[in-house]
């Protein structure tokens, strides 16, 4: 295993390498998203656990998206059982471990996010209840979109870090701690991609967003329109999730 130097303009090669596995399996790779999406729906609503469950799984579907992006790379179909396969792997307990260490590292974070920012709550109580006038509503909404960007940037750090360790687990077997160390040393050297995949992906979604806005808005179908909406954002996140491991692989060579 090495680690590789990047360009920034790497980062946007790897955008379209989602981009064009996104336009080779359309439905294969929209279906396993949302197979992703209602698992961890059902987890969520079970009382008390389902947070926990949730958490502990991301690390192994994140190894399991890079296995898709793997496959698709050497020709194959994506499918459900490549997506599931790292947690059948000998890696299954360190990407479990990592999932806790993960889920902690947020909580703290959040923590962080909510003596910074104590209002956010309010505003997100003031937004779903709907009681007030239209200049509470406005002022609700900003509190929350400020109060959202503090903490995304609050958990961005952890993201990165945390970023190439599960595909690290799976390929070499390494331990949590040994995997973590290497995520986060290929993310700190080749942060200018990063700057340049992050970018190009939010520009690709304000794109999306703002052409099915308008769309929505010409052909005036108002609540219809998620008929329009739901598919467009299962194939966007599809995309992303699948071109992570252009990352990966362009930030570390890994030895077969």
């Amino acid at each position: 295993m090495k680690l590789r130097q990047t360009s920034p303009r790497d980062g946007l090669r790897w955008m379209m390498t989602g981009l064009t596995r996104l336009r080779a399996a359309p439905m294969a790779l929209s279906g396993l998203f949302a197979m992703v999406m209602l698992l961890l729906s059902l987890l969520l609503g079970l009382p008390w656990v389902g947070p926990l469950l949730v958490a502990l799984l991301l690390p192994a579907l994140g190894a399991g998206w890079y296995q898709v992006g793997r496959l698709m790379q050497d020709g194959g179909t994506p499918a459900p059982a490549t997506l599931l396969a790292p947690l059948r792997s000998p890696a299954r307990k360190v990407l479990l471990q990592l999932g806790a260490v993960k889920a902690i590292g947020a909580w703290l974070l959040l923590e962080i996010g909510d003596l910074i920012d104590p209002d956010m709550a309010a505003a997100w109580e003031a937004f779903r209840s709907g009681q007030g006038g239209d200049g509470t509503m406005i002022e609700a909404v900003a509190t929350l979109q400020q109060g959202m960007m503090l903490r995304a940037a609050l958990l961005l750090p952890l993201l990165l870090a945390f970023w190439h360790a599960p595909a690290v687990a799976l390929r070499t077997g390494a331990g949590a701690a040994k995997a973590l160390f290497v995520s986060i040393t290929a993310s700190t050297r080749n942060i200018g991609a990063f700057v340049v995949y992050g970018l190009a992906w939010l520009g690709a979604d304000l794109m999306m967003s703002a052409l099915l806005g308008a769309l929505v808005g010409l052909l005036g179908l108002g609540a219809i329109g998620m008929v329009l909406v739901l598919p467009a954002v299962l194939l966007f996140s599809a995309g992303f999730h699948v071109s992570m491991q252009a990352s990966v692989d362009g930030c570390i060579e890994f030895e077969d």
